[in-house]
């Protein structure tokens, strides 16, 4: 399964050492926020885990018994795919959210300047000249 996976500097998660291209296997139990190797499906909730400014991102592959949690899944198996960097994280975060789409072929917003708009009371944008 395509996952998501935050490190400290040094490709470190919790005192254990990863390697780009590397597989691994957790002997034991598997349960989300105890056990296993952690993954997010959702790029961007590596961010709860691992801040911008001092972690390194990568792609992985989960596999065999899992466990998930909220916003994190643990695994028996985990292999790095590839080191992201934070660009890369990051477009992947908006490519996981345009898969969510679900889009329709129905037009609106269409006329000018109607890129922001909604229909109906209360609609989100509203345009005030001072």
């Amino acid at each position: 399964m395509k996952m998501y996976k935050g490190f400290g500097e040094n490709l470190k998660c919790h005192d254990f050492q990863y390697e780009v291209g590397q597989e691994y296997i957790h002997e034991g139990d598997v349960s989300a926020c105890e056990s296993g190797f952690h993954a997010c499906e959702n790029p961007f909730d590596v961010f709860s885990f691992y801040p911008p400014n001092q972690s390194r991102y990568c792609e992985v592959e989960g596999d065999g018994k899992k466990d998930k949690k909220n916003d994190k899944t643990s695994f028996e198996k985990i292999k790095i795919i590839m080191e992201l960097g934070l660009g890369g994280i990051i477009q992947a975060g908006i490519n996981f959210c345009f898969e969510k789409v679900k889009w329709t072929k129905k037009n609106s917003a269409t006329s000018y300047k109607s890129g922001a708009s909604a229909t109906g009371n209360y609609s989100g944008v509203e345009f005030r000249t001072l």
